[in-house]
């Protein structure tokens, strides 16, 4: 494996590209923040009970918008959306902040901040690759995939900051105004709108069966429960019957071999590995991950099993960039964020019964079977016809390699 140390620099050195980039990763800061904040707020009047329908509700919000606001996105333009549904994301969140601690109303808002979710996600996974060079592109998602676990590690810290200095409501504060201030200076930027077409009239509204993309809906799902039910199974490996704080410092081992491998992944100067291949190997590490004997060889195996999962993830974006239809890409990783949150659900669900019939180890193996079938189904037998648009990415990049 040959490592380029440039890469990173030479993206970074893209017009719009480091503005854009920092901007969104503000904007989407919440997404490690707000559970933790919502949990606070909620159990400091109500219980744990509660709290799980608060939760739901807020998921169920963001799985419904998510690709509805990206189409519209796709249709009147990402700026215009994003900056509206930041503003009515932050009214919701105030009124969440502010309201009586009911549960009804607590339910009522936050279904209300999922819904207002603004599609930053999807917006910057389409307008960036854009942007960039055909051969920058995996440089751009690994990097992207890498910044999503700095967010899941530092979120929890920053709102127990908050927290620590003025409550879960202050906590709450934070959060919407990492939504707010991210996403208005994200679309400050004319770039944000970079690489938006017409909408094919055949795929409106019918882009989750648009050829190709059904195959890697399905992966998104099993993968995503499998990470989840690995979760779940390391916490109840580490702590037992109850969740202790040891568990969190474990699991944070495991985002920063995540972090280590994207950002290699992203550097490397020759071609990666197949999405098969790589979810093999996370598939692998899982089978070892269960038979780790002890916390300490538990740690150090979820260090190296991490350095899988965001090399799978920026594949996996990287892949769905070159197949989503022409002028509905945002609609499309949309559609990929629901596909997310389905997958965590069933995954943390699945989790919960195999703990209580088989133990802790079980979610573990069972995730690992999910990781096998998640790899059968990303890529098309040999000899399957391939998406024209896919196609069109490998010339764009062959005709831009012989120019050089």
């Amino acid at each position: 494996m040959t490592v380029s140390t440039h890469a990173y620099r030479d993206l970074l050195r893209t017009s719009s590209v480091p503005w854009l980039l920092t901007t969104s990763i503000i904007g989407r800061f919440h997404q490690g923040m707000t559970g933790l904040a919502l949990m606070m707020l909620t159990t400091r009047h109500s219980t744990y009970a509660v709290y799980s329908l608060v939760s739901a509700a807020a998921v169920a919000g963001a799985l419904v918008a998510g690709p509805l606001s990206s189409r519209l996105a796709d249709t009147h333009g990402r700026r215009p959306v994003l900056a509206i549904t930041a503003l009515l994301h932050t009214a919701a969140m105030g009124a969440l902040i502010l309201v009586p601690p009911r549960p009804v109303l607590l339910v009522a808002l936050s279904l209300l901040t999922g819904l207002c979710t603004p599609p930053m996600t999807a917006a910057v996974r389409v307008a960036l690759p854009a942007l960039v060079r055909p051969e920058q592109r995996r440089t751009f998602f690994a990097l992207e995939a890498t910044a999503q676990e700095v967010i899941f590690v530092v979120g929890p810290v920053v709102v127990a900051m908050f927290a620590a200095f003025g409550g879960p409501r202050l906590a709450m504060g934070g959060c919407a105004g990492f939504v707010l201030a991210g996403t208005l200076a994200y679309v400050c930027d004319r770039n944000a709108e970079a690489g938006r077409a017409p909408t094919t009239d055949a795929l409106k509204g019918r882009v989750l069966w648009a050829p190709g993309l059904p195959r890697l809906f399905l992966t998104t799902v099993l993968l995503t429960a499998a990470l989840a039910g690995q979760v779940i199974g390391v916490v109840a490996v580490v702590s037992g019957r109850h969740a202790s704080s040891e568990s969190g410092f474990v699991l944070a081992v495991g985002s920063l071999g995540s972090l280590v491998g994207g950002l290699i992944h992203g550097a490397r100067s020759h071609h990666p590995a197949s999405l098969r291949r790589l979810m093999l190997f996370l598939a692998a590490g899982l089978a070892v991950l269960s038979l780790a004997p002890g916390t300490i060889a538990l740690t150090v195996v979820l260090f190296f099993w991490g350095m899988t999962v965001a090399p799978v993830m920026s594949a996996l974006f990287e892949r769905l960039s070159s197949r989503a239809p022409t002028g509905s890409a945002a609609e499309a990783f949309g559609w990929m964020g629901s596909m997310f949150a389905v997958g965590n659900m069933l995954g943390s669900a699945i989790a919960g019964v195999l703990i209580t019939a088989y133990g802790a180890r079980a979610p573990i193996v069972v995730a690992c079977g999910l990781a096998l079938l998640a790899a059968l189904v990303c890529e098309a037998r040999p000899g399957f016809v391939r998406h024209p648009t896919a196609d069109r990415s490998e010339e764009r990049e062959t005709a831009h390699g012989t120019t050089q």
